[in-house]
Formats: C-alpha cells, structure tokens, sequence
C-alpha cells in the first residue's frame, strides 16, 4: 500500500495532496486530467500538468528512462504533497501492447518514487488516446456540432483500432459532404472532447458495450491513489 505524503511540519500551512501529469502533448495531459478528474471526482482541482520532463519508454535505453524516471522523483520530493503521478505515453500499438509499455513504465517509476509513497500511474492508451474517444460518440460530436458521430466501432473493441488518430480523422467527416467543408479532428480537440466525455456521462460506453482494456486499466490504477 502506497504511503501517504509527510505531514507538514507544525505551525506549517498544509498543503493538499496534488496528482501530477506528465506526458507527450499538452492537448493528450489536459484531456487526461479532465478523464481523472471525472473518474475521481474527489481528485477535482488537484490534478497539475507538468511538461518536462518527458516520461518515454519506447525506443529508449534503460539508463535513459532511469533518468528522466528521477528527474520526475526529484520534483515530487521537492512539492512533498503529491500522491500519484500520471504518466502519458500512447502505444502506437494494439491492445495488449499497453500492458508491456505500462509495466516497463510503471517499474521504472516506482523505483524512483519508493521512497515518496507516491502512486505511479502509467496511462498508455491503445493504439493513440484517440481510440478511447470511440468510446465516446456522443461527445465527439458535441465538441464539434458540424462532425458526425463517430459511431462506427459502438459495441466493439476500440482497443483493436489501428492508427487510430487517422481512423477518428475519417469517421467524424459526415458522409457525403466534401471534406472541405467540414474541419478535420485534430490534437487540440481532445481536451473539449475529454470535457463533453465528463459532462454527458464517463460511464455511458458500458451500456453499449463498447470496450477498451486500457481504458480500464487507466480506470483501475486511479483508484488505487488514496483517498482523503
């Protein structure tokens, strides 16, 4: 069980318990904190994005990750109030590809925090963060009234989604209109995306089936940061 952060020394102000995100792309750590935030409501106004240093395991060497892994220690030490880090990193692979690259996160950064109780939370969508949209039709449309619902992947395994970004890009073009009428999905959507998801109902996918086990496991590891 994850220890929590030191009490502050007395007559000290306390500080509340932050959850830090790192990751690639500002638009995937923003949309990440709104998903947490939604998934625990609990953690509303303590999720902080951070942009450096980035947290990369794919394509790199083992004293490479080791490092940036302590540079990331290095600031939860420093805040003393942080009790759970989430790090970003998509696939760019199929499901079950997430689980290698979330425990080879996961190790490095545990390692590196054992000493903070701090809680570190791999958060590796399959195969980019725009697959977990499929989830979501509904609200990808609400971030865009002129897209259509991209509901072509509802009660199947997004998970199973390849190139997913490309894929999302093409479904939400409504059909037999030119695609110069209407803009095209970019990165910078997901954070309103992320928004709408929260606001119509982050369970909502469940009823129809639709599934994605990284979705899950990001699910999963947030309740394993404290609560209080």
């Amino acid at each position: 069980m994850a220890r929590k952060p030191a009490a502050p020394a007395i007559g000290a102000r306390p500080r509340r318990w932050s959850v830090l995100v790192f990751g690639e792309d500002d638009h995937d750590r923003k949309a990440i904190r709104t998903l947490a935030e939604g998934l625990r409501p609990d953690l509303a106004g303590r999720v902080e994005l951070r942009r450096s240093p980035l947290f990369l395991v794919k394509n790199q060497d083992l004293e490479k990750t080791a490092t940036q892994a302590e540079k990331i220690a290095e600031i939860v030490r420093a805040e003393q109030a942080v009790c759970a880090v989430l790090a970003h990193e998509d696939c760019d692979d199929l499901e079950p590809a997430h689980e290698r690259l979330a425990a080879a996160k996961r190790a490095a950064l545990a390692k590196a925090l054992a000493a903070t109780g701090c809680v570190p939370i791999p958060v590796t969508p399959a195969w980019e963060i725009e697959a977990w949209w499929f989830l979501w039709p509904e609200a990808v449309k609400a971030a865009n009234p002129s897209w259509r619902a991209p509901d072509d992947h509802v009660g199947k395994h997004v998970g199973s989604i390849r190139d997913a970004k490309e894929e999302l890009k093409r479904c939400v073009r409504p059909r037999g209109k030119s695609p110069r009428k209407v803009r095209d999905y970019e990165e910078a959507d997901s954070p309103a995306i992320a928004r709408h998801v929260v606001a119509s109902g982050i369970d909502s996918y469940r009823a129809k089936r639709t599934r994605s086990d990284s979705f899950e496991a990001f699910r999963n590891a947030l309740n394993a940061i404290p609560r209080g």
